[in-house]
């Protein structure tokens, strides 16, 4: 008797599993499935499909309605019984913290998101207490702003620059003043009880373009994360590379190749090089006439070196401006070097540029393959990523979504909402 009480228990569960799953994968749109749908689908009997789905009603995690419509029955005969994702039984928290700012996205279990907002840090050498209590601030705010209590969060993912080890500290000195050793894990399990995970924003960058992003359909990728610093994620036959101590994205190796570091990221190197070619043309005895290098970067900035940024050399180069075309050139030369390593060593088939400057692909793309072809025999595809400044919180809400599916959905825990 205890052996077929066991098995039953089994079957029971793995049965749910299976229409769990089938309601999953269908589109917010289309959600609902009637059990003639799910016996098709799962090819189990009717009896079966309807204590299966009956046990995640209970549960929580599905609704079950008719095929009534208006309070009429939509057909002849007996409704039929029709069963729906309950995607809002639960939801997850990304989190990107950078230097300059942080941002914070709620989703539901289809990975909708229902919140979203983002803060600047007017300091960026702010210190890592007064950081991480404006991200702790902010995540709360928004769970809020979702109309949703804390204990409806099944799980949080947080971004940050550098390696990050199991338990959630972050490991070498990173581009966020004072985030060496800091405990992100601890910080934001104060305020939620969901398991929390802390992940290096490239790698996230990365998990963001294989779910929604350029990298759907690659198994091989470099995504390089190119803003204010170089990092990368990377992924060869569809697993992600961590190495040693999740440290497999150290673009060090630049340093060995003359005047780059990872710190030349594309949208520093570029304004870098955009200011000293309107120095130099400040420097001149006359205003370049229209046309001439250097003019459209100067209407742009009103002549002002210190004003200028990297959105003001791709607009000058959209312009026809010859000198900053000159400049956004020499600002992809660290990036271009460091795609050109990790291809000869990983001949990867897509490389995706994400963060802020991806927005530029039209202008940055086209010098960037050019200087590959000089550099590597066999160029893979490169692309600007869709995803653009989005692409960490969403690999965030997408890996806390794994983590949620692992802790709740997998064992067929009770829904919070239940």
């Amino acid at each position: 008797m205890p052996g077929d009480i066991a098995t039953s228990a089994l079957a029971r569960r793995v049965n749910a599993a299976r229409i769990l799953a089938k309601l999953r994968e269908r589109p917010p749109g289309r959600a609902e499935m009637s059990s003639g749908d799910l016996v098709d689908a799962t090819g189990m009997s009717r009896p079966t499909v309807h204590a299966a789905a009956h046990h995640l009603v209970e549960l929580g995690w599905v609704r079950e309605t008719t095929d009534r419509v208006d309070g009429r029955l939509s057909g002849r005969g007996r409704p039929s019984r029709v069963f729906s994702f309950v995607a809002n039984a639960g939801h997850v928290l990304g989190v990107d913290i950078g230097a300059h700012s942080v941002r914070v996205a709620v989703a539901d279990l289809r990975g909708v998101f229902v919140a979203e907002a983002r803060i600047a840090f007017g300091d960026p050498s702010v210190g890592p207490e007064q950081r991480i209590a404006r991200v702790r601030k902010l995540a709360v705010e928004v769970v809020r702003t979702a109309g949703l209590r804390g204990e409806q969060v099944l799980a949080v993912c947080v971004g940050t620059s550098g390696p990050v080890d199991a338990d959630g500290v972050v490991q070498q000195r990173t581009g966020i003043p004072g985030f060496l050793g800091v405990d992100l894990r601890a910080a934001l399990a104060r305020d939620f009880a969901a398991r929390v995970c802390v992940e290096n924003d490239c790698n996230l960058a990365l998990i963001g373009e294989r779910w929604r992003g350029r990298a759907g359909a690659s198994q091989d990728v470099v995504c390089l994360l190119a803003g204010e610093r170089l990092g990368v994620g990377m992924c060869t036959g569809g697993t992600l590379v961590r190495g040693q101590a999740n440290s497999a994205r150290d673009l060090g190796f630049l340093s060995l190749m003359g005047d780059y570091s990872r710190d030349d990221g594309i949208a520093s190197a570029v304004r870098r090089r955009g200011a000293s070619l309107l120095a130099e043309v400040a420097a001149g005895d006359t205003p370049p006439l229209p046309g001439a290098p250097g003019a459209e970067l100067r209407a742009l900035t009103d002549g002002d070196p210190r004003r200028v940024s990297a959105s003001d050399v791709f607009e000058a180069v959209r312009r026809g401006d010859t000198g900053a075309a000159g400049a956004l050139e020499e600002g992809l030369e660290a990036a271009a070097r460091a795609i050109a390593t990790l291809t000869m060593l990983l001949a990867p088939e897509l490389v995706v540029i994400t963060g802020a400057v991806a927005a530029a692909g039209d202008v940055l793309l086209p010098p960037l393959r050019r200087r590959l072809t000089e550099l590597v025999p066999r160029v893979p595809r490169v692309e600007a990523s869709p995803l653009r400044e989005q692409a960490v919180v969403t690999g965030a809400v997408r890996l806390a979504l794994d983590t949620a599916e692992k802790d709740f959905l997998d064992p067929l825990a009770p829904a919070p909402a239940a």
